[in-house]
Formats: structure tokens, sequence, C-alpha cells
């Protein structure tokens, strides 16, 4: 299976664990079922049956020991690093922004921030 396919299917797999991660939340902090679970342990005595959650998927066997493959600038060799954020890529190729490092750029960032809120306006013709 070809790196894209590899990457696609990982990706596939993330947004299904994401899918049925918000589905069992939403069937955990259901009040009307915890409601009707309550009303039943007063009415029998009995403890209800357990709540039926939806499994996780499983990770896909072909992703195990996939490697992040990003080419380094300096000498074009793939990347080798296995630990992979959900994007496929390793935390050097494609973690979080760690944000403006320079007070130049830390007043830059403020600026846009300020640029973004107000409205586009065409371009004045001189």
């Amino acid at each position: 299976m070809s790196t894209p396919e590899l990457r696609r299917k990982l990706r596939d797999f993330w947004k299904e664990w994401d899918r049925v991660a918000a589905l069992r939340r939403q069937i955990v902090s259901n009040e009307d079922l915890a409601e009707r679970r309550a009303l039943f342990f007063v009415d029998t005595g009995k403890i209800p049956p357990p709540l039926i959650l939806p499994k996780f998927p499983e990770f896909p066997p072909e992703c195990e020991g996939m490697t992040c493959g990003a080419k380094a600038k300096s000498t074009g060799e793939p990347c080798k690093s296995e630990q992979l954020y959900r994007n496929g890529r390793c935390k050097f190729h494609g973690g979080r922004s760690t944000g403006p490092k320079s007070l130049a750029g830390k007043l830059a960032a403020l600026e846009n921030l300020r640029l973004g809120r107000e409205p586009h306006r065409a371009a004045e013709k001189t």
C-alpha cells in the first residue's frame, strides 16, 4: 500500500475514533437516560443493566510502524521517526506551532489579530 493511502487510512481511523468518542460522551452525559436508569432502580430495586457504549475502532495494522517520511531540507532524506501525531507526521514536521518568539514577531501577530477583526476594504487606487 502506498504512503498516501496509508496516511489517508490513518486520518480516516482518527476521524472514526473522534466520532465514536463524541457519541460515547453524548450517551454518558444524557440526563434523560440517567433519570430513566435511576427510576428503574427505584421501581425494581435492581441495578440497571450497564450502558452499552460503542466500541472504538481498531488501529489499522498496516499503519503500525509507519514513519513520518517528511524530507529534510538539508539532506533530502526522509524522516524515520515513528512517533506520529494524528496527521501522520512527527513532532518536528507536523506539530503545533509554538508561536512567535521575538518581540517584533509578537507585535506583528497582535497587529494581524487587530486587522483580522476589521472588515476588509477595497484597496485604494492612486
